[in-house]
């Protein structure tokens, strides 16, 4: 029996990392946690050792390294697309010090991380896109606008872009109504050199495939459908129930995931109708929020993927409990600011009313549902979820609730900065793909 670990679980405030934590702890494991935030989510669980603050910078993650080096820790698990690369940026120092990075390296991190390439890999692969394009300038945009026709979806093609000193989050897709507004939001969206992609809004249930890859090949398989989202628009969930895995969903994730020769967890999710071929969204290289479902349901992918960057064999599997129901409390309380504030221009999507917002958040849940925090064994997540919520409220409030008061449109952004030399391997590569997709 291979002896215990000391893992660094990075990005402490998202769901997914106090997943982590309860995981390894349970196995045996010594956990750490990093975060941005001062007192972060997973580590009011009893599994964390200690947990330290981290700024998102090179200069912080070197910092990092060196605390982690000095705790005796083997394997580093980064939760989040921008800790993913600036681990890899410097890939060899992590390695150097006797420390595993629990992400693959750049060229393969970009498969998923740019929207672009993830959407060409998988037309190669004869999966169903969005209709889409991807314009380099404004007249393209609006060509592409109009032939995918009103209203459309701006998708950043970059969920964090490098600014010249640290990753900045991206807000999302938006909802484009008419001509009229697609300038502000290609303004939105753009980042430097990488322009956003134009899509089509497709119909259906969000629906989500998980698996833990070894070099391509999948080794654990997990299904989930969402039932309520945290922007009503659509975004990840707040309540969520195991699927059975669905061979319409399955086969196509496989051969992409394939095709991408991917390493360790990944989300590939779908739109589907239950009538039509399946239609991929986007694919997220990482651990996602919704990981405790999983875990809940029996397909424990932070122990397992901790095994495969330890060298050891995994097995194959596909069994997990079906019908399990999980909710993150905070996420309905977020959920309801934004059915505050009212369907954004173009939504497509039915939008609940304010009382039906209020009776999810106090309202009895389905039968059986379990809280993503709160737990018999490890209560002050529970407590912590609040608190942490509580903390970011101020933001929450001031681009929701408080813009629905007001009545008036957001402010205009400000130009998109340019993109960094340094760090050239955390920096998104300048947008090179201009060729058309579209598929029905």
């Amino acid at each position: 029996m291979p002896s215990p670990e000391r893992v660094l679980v990075l990005d402490g405030q998202t769901t997914q990392g106090l997943a982590c934590v309860r995981s390894l702890g349970r196995a045996g494991h010594t956990v750490y946690v990093a975060s941005p935030l001062r007192r972060p989510l997973a580590a009011w669980s009893r599994y964390c050792r200690a947990h330290v603050r981290l700024d998102e910078t090179i200069a912080g993650f070197a910092a990092l390294r060196a605390w982690a080096r000095r705790q005796g820790v083997g394997i580093v698990l980064p939760q989040r697309e921008r800790s993913c690369l600036l681990c890899d940026a410097e890939r060899e120092q992590w390695e150097a010090a006797g420390i595993v990075l629990g992400c693959g390296p750049e060229d393969m991190l970009l498969r998923a991380f740019d929207k672009a390439r993830t959407l060409e890999l998988a037309v190669a692969c004869g999966m169903r896109i969005p209709p889409t394009r991807f314009p380099r300038t404004l007249a393209e945009a609006h060509a592409a606008a109009e032939a995918i026709g009103y209203p459309c979806i701006l998708k950043p093609r970059f969920s964090d872009f490098w600014d010249g000193g640290r990753f900045q989050a991206d807000h999302g897709a938006r909802y484009v109504p008419d001509p009229a507004a697609l300038e502000a939001a290609v303004a939105a969206c753009r980042r430097g050199e990488s322009w956003p992609l134009v899509q089509g809004i497709v119909a259906g249930r969000g629906k989500g495939v998980f698996a833990l890859c070894d070099r391509g090949a999948p080794v654990a398989w997990f299904g989930h459908e969402r039932l309520r989202d945290v922007r009503p628009s659509g975004s990840g969930s707040s309540l969520r129930r195991s699927i059975p895995l669905d061979p319409r969903l399955h086969a196509p994730a496989a051969r992409l995931l394939a095709a991408m020769a991917w390493h360790g967890p990944v989300m590939v999710e779908f739109r589907d109708d239950g009538a039509g071929e399946p239609c991929l969204i986007e694919v997220n290289g990482r651990f996602w929020g919704s990981l405790e479902l999983a875990v809940a349901s029996g397909v424990d992918f932070p122990a397992l993927w901790v095994a495969l960057l330890r060298g050891e064999r995994v097995a194959a599997t596909t069994a997990y409990e079906t019908g399990v129901t999980v909710r993150w409390a905070w996420g309905d309380v977020k959920r309801l600011l934004y059915v505050v504030a009212g369907a954004p221009p173009g939504c497509p999507e039915p939008y609940p009313s304010v009382l039906q917002g209020l009776r999810e958040v106090l309202g009895p849940q389905p039968a059986g549902t379990r809280s993503e925090t709160w737990r018999p064994d490890d209560r002050w997540p529970g407590v912590g979820e609040w608190m942490q919520g509580i903390g970011g409220l101020g933001g929450v409030f001031r681009t929701t609730f408080a813009r629905a008061l007001r009545r008036t449109p957001p402010a205009a952004p400000p130009p998109p900065p340019r993109l960094a030399d340094i760090p050239k391997r955390a920096t998104p590569a300048p947008g090179s793909h201009a060729a058309e997709v579209m598929r029905p």
